[in-house]
């Protein structure tokens, strides 16, 4: 492959309070980093490919914690920019039993968040690009950052470089769930593969959305349903691709998952069987899944072996503290080829 994937987003510092403990109780956090475009860049990183991040960090001391951790993540920095004092926060407290995890942002005015697209060399950017990634969180933060993933996605998409967008909500992020499908919506007709079913407009002659009209909701038992608005969707954005996972939430540690590709060139919807798994950390397992699809595409795997691939990514995730998928080659293909978890001597 010539080039690297890259992906533009928010190095974000996460603090977590230990042992399950909640903020009020913590005297100590523990320090790790994240991001959902970082997230994703890890992983691939790990799985062999090039990979480098468009983004925004001070010149101080947190900046320089983040250059070291992509450093030890093999991801290429030629593309941050240096410019403010603050580096994006965010403190995540991880539930228990009936308790539901949480999350607190703080990353208004951080260096990333007050970035805008003078500050990024995008001829060369686009120049290094082999894929492209970038998620609706990312988007989501403002005009300026709108602005810049818009043109960074045109211009790879004039090269015919290989966009994946991820429509990933953060209600926080937007003033109403309507604004987010109208404003994903003109990005997600940039892209090649979409992450996700919402948030996105779908429109019909009418006006109405197709997913409200036909009662599109989780879990997808209705094929019929689901058939329509995966072929709807991928004619109206021009999509090759559709990746989306399901998760049941019970208030044990189980969790019960499946995922599922739409290949539209051959007009299917492949699906993984329904797994329940014991759960360490689930944040960023979203982006491990992204991660083993990007990964399965970049190997030329026909669709089912890329959706296997990205399960099991998906999966090993969730047994991974933090927000980064620890995983490798190895990893991958051992959950692809068998179910034993005995000691690997």
């Amino acid at each position: 492959m010539l080039g690297k994937v890259i992906g533009l987003g928010e190095i974000l510092l996460r603090l977590s309070p230990p042992n399950y403990q909640t903020l009020t109780q913590a005297t100590s956090l523990d320090c790790q980093f994240g991001g959902s475009e970082l997230n994703v860049l890890s992983t691939i990183g790990q799985l062999g490919y090039p990979v480098a991040i468009v983004s925004a960090i001070p010149d101080n001391d947190l900046g320089h914690m983040a250059e070291t951790f992509l450093f030890t993540h093999q991801i290429d920095q030629d593309y941050l920019a240096k410019r403010g004092d603050r580096l994006g926060i965010y403190y995540y407290q991880k539930g228990f039993s009936l308790r539901n995890s949480r999350v607190t942002y703080d990353r208004k005015h951080s260096a990333f968040y007050e970035s805008s697209l003078e500050d990024y060399d995008l001829t060369a950017i686009v120049a290094d690009m082999a894929w492209l990634h970038i998620s609706g969180i990312t988007v989501a933060l403002n005009q300026k950052i709108y602005q810049l993933s818009y043109e960074l996605m045109k211009r790879a998409k004039e090269k015919g470089i290989p966009i994946s967008f991820d429509l990933n909500y953060r209600e926080s992020l937007w003033e109403s769930f309507e604004q987010a499908r109208k404003k994903l919506a003109t990005l997600l007709a940039l892209a090649d593969i979409c992450i996700g079913l919402e948030p996105v407009d779908l429109l019909t002659e009418d006006g109405q959305d197709l997913k409200d009209k036909v009662g599109l909701t989780r879990p997808y038992q209705d094929r019929d349903v689901l058939s329509l608005v995966l072929n709807e969707m991928a004619e109206q954005f021009d999509l090759s691709y559709i990746a989306f996972t399901e998760r049941e939430i019970g208030p044990t540690n189980e969790y019960a998952l499946k995922a599922y590709l739409y290949d539209s060139s051959r007009h299917v919807l492949h699906e993984t069987n329904r797994e329940v798994i014991q759960v360490l950390d689930r944040v960023g397992t979203g982006d491990a899944f992204t991660a083993g699809i990007i990964y399965g595409l970049l190997e030329k795997k026909k669709a089912r072996e890329v959706l296997a691939t990205a399960m099991a990514s998906f999966k090993f995730k969730h047994t991974i503290e933090g927000d980064i998928n620890i995983v490798s080659r190895s990893d991958i293909e051992q959950l692809m080829s068998d179910r034993t978890y005995d000691i690997k001597r």
